[in-house]
């Protein structure tokens, strides 16, 4: 037996015309607690940004590497730069 449309709109209206109750306030922040948690965020910050720094280098290498392997794999014999300087003595 279906559900009366009619019936079923009110009860949809009546949950959205419920409201919630109002939030309490938020108890005060103990200081210390503040300056731990900003120093854990900051640790953090620190240690992605290692991350990314580490990563992107990685990434250079790794194309250098597979650039002169690339090279060498065709069959070349001039892939690694030569440093031709005068020598100093």
């Amino acid at each position: 037996m279906p559900a009366d449309p009619q019936r079923r709109d009110e009860n949809v209206i009546a949950f959205r015309r419920r409201r919630e109750p109002p939030a309490q306030p938020l108890p005060k922040a103990d200081p210390e607690e503040d300056r731990w948690r900003m120093r854990s965020n900051i640790a953090a910050l620190v240690f992605a940004a290692l991350l990314v720094v580490v990563g992107l280098y990685l990434v250079r290498v790794l194309a250098e590497k597979s650039r002169l392997e690339d090279c060498l794999m065709s069959g070349r014999t001039n892939c690694a730069p030569i440093d031709a300087s005068p020598r100093a003595d």
